[in-house]
């Protein structure tokens, strides 16, 4: 069932709900994120404001007046390097699930790209997570590269795949 879903760019004033959200992701999740839970629950509010002001942006889907999910979009600011975008940090709540949101929030992470002039997106995915892989393949998305032994969750190994796709 699709939910009425608005999408917005995070700021400062959203700092506790986008620390709230981005722990809960790396609390449950912890095999689909680089970062751990461990890393940034002790940091203090302005860690978190600093991030949404920085470069990045955090894109946040608002649903029945919550925030359901969020994703990070980076552009490139090296010269030969800024017709590649990254997106990073992609999550949605499990009660949000199957309900449009991770398909929202990528399709205004490709249109954000897209109005950027990136050519290229690109992210990296867990191996074992299909959903999410089924998710950026909707997008265009394919595998050009495997990173093995990325991650390290409590001495499990994590293969994490590289994945790209052209934006136009």
């Amino acid at each position: 069932m699709k939910a009425a879903v608005r999408i917005r760019v995070l700021g400062p004033a959203d700092a506790v709900v986008a620390r709230d959200i981005r722990l809960e992701s790396l609390r449950l999740f912890p095999r689909a994120f680089g970062s751990a839970w461990e890393e940034e629950a002790g940091q203090p509010l302005r860690f978190w404001i600093d991030r949404l002001t920085g470069p990045a942006r955090w894109l946040a889907a608002d649903c029945e007046g919550e925030l359901a999910g969020m994703a990070v979009v980076s552009l490139n600011s090296r010269m030969k390097l800024a017709h590649n975008g990254e997106i990073g940090a992609v999550y949605v709540r499990e009660r949000f699930h199957r309900r449009g949101i991770g398909n929202a929030l990528m399709q205004s992470v490709m249109e954000y790209l897209r109005g950027a002039g990136s050519m290229y997106a690109t992210l990296t995915v867990s191996a074992d997570n299909v959903a999410a892989r089924k998710l950026y393949e909707r997008f265009g998305f394919a595998v050009c590269g495997q990173l093995e032994r990325e991650l390290n969750v409590d001495g499990s190994f994590i293969d994490e795949l590289f994945m790209r796709t052209r934006i136009f």
